[in-house]
């Protein structure tokens, strides 16, 4: 099994471009307090998993120069991870990244922030042959650790979020059946969409990762009858209509 070691002293550059991005698949937090990171990348999904089950991603924007501004906004107060993604739509290309973040001599996997936060320029690999994957998932053996400049107002943590089995990898990019392909690009309901962009339910968020039944196990783990498919993308009383759509 994959386990993660921390690459340490990664200076970011100061980010001097001005922010932008088109956010998707946001779920409202209970709070409504919210921080902003922001920062540049060449070219990438950005995507933050939370501890208090919500989840946000956003791609950068493409200025026309090698470093893309984005801009993500998460729930202040609340331990968050952030995954980055090159080539996102490039299956034997795509380079799949951890973010950890570095603050003083404290370095860690999660963090909470109570006031935005600058990244600069995260220097992410664009060829797979640049990271460390002795698996091929396509997801960096090594966190690539930011620095957050000591800005005020952030803890940094090594608490396991959305991590069942906490061995440093977040559930969604875990290669569970061992096919190379992590469970964020598989296709659980055979529609052609990947998990990561199969919302069937409209509500800015995928269900892969939603927990339908309220077992405390997200959708793509939940196999309670055993038959090695997920069970909210079967059909428990033939309808025609899987579980996660099914009201009946």
């Amino acid at each position: 099994m994959k386990r993660y070691s921390l690459l340490l002293g990664l200076a970011a550059v100061p980010f001097i471009i001005a922010c932008g991005g088109d956010t998707s698949d946001t779920l409202a937090t209970a709070t409504g307090s919210t921080a902003t990171i922001t920062g540049t990348v060449p070219g990438t999904l950005i995507e933050a998993f939370c501890q208090d089950g919500s989840y946000y991603s956003v791609s950068s924007t493409n200025n026309g120069t090698s470093q893309h501004p984005f801009e993500i906004t998460v729930p202040q107060g609340v331990n968050c991870r952030l995954v980055m993604t090159t080539n996102e739509n490039d299956p034997a290309n795509r380079v799949i990244t951890p973010i950890g973040f570095i603050q003083s001599d404290t370095n860690g996997t999660t963090v909470s922030l109570n006031t935005n936060v600058d990244l600069g320029y995260v220097p992410l690999a664009l060829d797979i042959a640049d990271i460390n994957d002795t698996n091929n998932d396509h997801v960096s053996d090594t966190i690539l650790m930011v620095d957050l400049n000591n800005t005020t107002g952030t803890v940094i943590s090594t608490i396991a979020v959305m991590d069942s089995d906490n061995d440093g990898i977040v559930d969604p990019y875990e290669d569970d059946d061992g096919d190379e392909l992590v469970n964020a690009y598989e296709d659980d309901d055979g529609d052609g969409t990947p998990n990561i962009h199969d919302d069937d339910d409209n509500n800015g968020h995928p269900d892969y990762i939603e927990d339908d039944d309220n077992d405390g196990i997200a959708n793509y783990m939940d196999d309670d009858n055993g038959d090695h498919t997920p069970d909210y993308v079967e059909d428990d009383d033939g309808d025609g209509i899987p579980n996660h759509l099914d009201n009946n």
